[in-house]
């Protein structure tokens, strides 16, 4: 587990906050963690961000669900010429 944790460290250091790149990894850490999009509702999380970075607004669950939803369809589109060029 220490592995992960130090890949996620050392991922982009040099990464800066923007709301869209908030609401990027929270689509993210969603989809890969499955996790419910509700979860940014959870009082502890606001808290969490409120510590790492106060006053910054945490999007509500069916924002992160549009999110998620047009990932998986631009990904869909990128999936589907990938096998069409393999036919």
């Amino acid at each position: 587990m220490a592995r992960a944790e130090k890949k996620a460290t050392n991922a982009n250091p040099t990464l800066q906050y923007t709301p869209t790149m908030h609401r990027a990894v929270i689509a993210l850490r969603c989809t890969m963690s499955k996790r419910p999009f509700n979860n940014v509702n959870d009082p502890y999380y606001k808290m969490e961000v409120e510590l790492l970075r106060p006053g910054t607004i945490v999007p509500h669950p069916s924002t992160v669900s549009r999110d998620i939803c047009a990932i998986y369809s631009e990904v869909a589109k990128h999936v589907r010429e990938y096998f069409e060029v393999g036919n």
